[in-house]
């Protein structure tokens, strides 16, 4: 049996020559009846009687020619750390970072950009060198710390109000042309008819047309009924502020009569007419509101 000097482990195996824990030469170790050593068939059972930290162990030189240790293991002891030095650091930490917003806080405040007032470069003396530059720099920086001018557009000045004795003339001029436009349809007299209209017209949903076309719709009403009556019923005139546009809006009942063709109804409709060379034209037709249709 042999023993170690310093971990006081003992071994049964007598072909060690140095410990097994920490490196030291064994030393020869007298038997006795409770070896704190014990071998089996299969595996080796050391019984330390104390536990000691490893540490490196370079084995004199008179010895490194019998056992050459590789590179002896160091099982390092777990040790457990204290919570202070993390609390302390952090209350470190903080602290650090608390003045450092403070101090941040206090140089943006007393580093904040100032209104400058524009400086008029006239005053400076004549013997004076002026920097035109920097007195423009000064002047657009100004500029670009001022709210920009609200563009406000200028009002539209109101046209003046027609008069009540223009207001009734133009309602009799046009309620004539809406009388002219009535009976030439039912005389069936296609260019008294289309006398009354401008060289284009707003027509019903066909939109912005030439008269060619309105004359072809019409010449088609014309040929396909030997009678047409209408019955003109609310008419209402309004005039614009210029006096050279308005409206009519009336309910037009109508009978259309053929060979083997009929047709009746009644709508809301409206003309639109506008002054053209000093004569009252129609320049817009179109229904309103249809209230039946047979």
């Amino acid at each position: 049996m042999k023993h170690c000097p310093k971990c006081q482990t003992s071994y049964t195996d007598d072909s060690l020559k140095f410990c097994l824990q920490d490196g030291m030469p064994l030393d020869e170790f007298p038997d006795q009846s409770s070896p704190t050593v014990a071998f089996d068939t299969d595996s080796e059972t050391v019984v330390s009687p104390k536990r000691v930290e490893p540490i490196r162990f370079e084995p004199p030189s008179s010895y490194q020619n019998d056992w050459q240790p590789s590179q002896p293991a160091i099982v390092q002891p777990a040790v457990k750390k204290s919570n202070t030095t993390a609390i302390v650091l952090l209350t470190a930490l903080g602290t650090i970072l608390l003045l450092g917003l403070g101090g941040i806080g206090a140089w943006l405040y007393f580093n904040k950009p100032k209104t400058e007032v524009a400086v008029n470069v006239n005053t400076a003396p004549a013997n004076r060198p002026v920097n035109s530059n920097a007195a423009n720099n000064q002047t657009s920086n100004s500029n670009s710390l001022a709210p920009a001018p609200t563009q406000t557009l200028a009002p539209t000045p109101p046209q003046p109000a027609l008069k009540p004795e223009q207001i009734k003339a133009l309602t009799k001029d046009v309620k004539n042309v809406v009388d002219e436009w009535k009976s030439s349809s039912e005389n069936l007299d296609l260019n008294g008819h289309l006398s009354q209209y401008a060289d284009t017209v707003d027509y019903y949903k066909g939109g912005r047309v030439g008269i060619s076309k309105v004359r072809a719709d019409k010449q088609s009403a014309f040929e396909q009924y030997d009678s047409i009556n209408f019955n003109i019923t609310n008419l209402k005139v309004t005039p614009d502020a210029s006096g050279e546009k308005a409206t009519a809006v009336f309910d037009k009942e109508w009978t259309f009569e053929g060979a083997d063709k009929y047709s009746a109804g009644k709508v809301q409709q409206q003309l639109t007419l506008n002054k053209i060379k000093g004569k009252w034209l129609i320049t817009g037709e179109k229904d309103l509101k249809i209230y039946y249709v047979e």
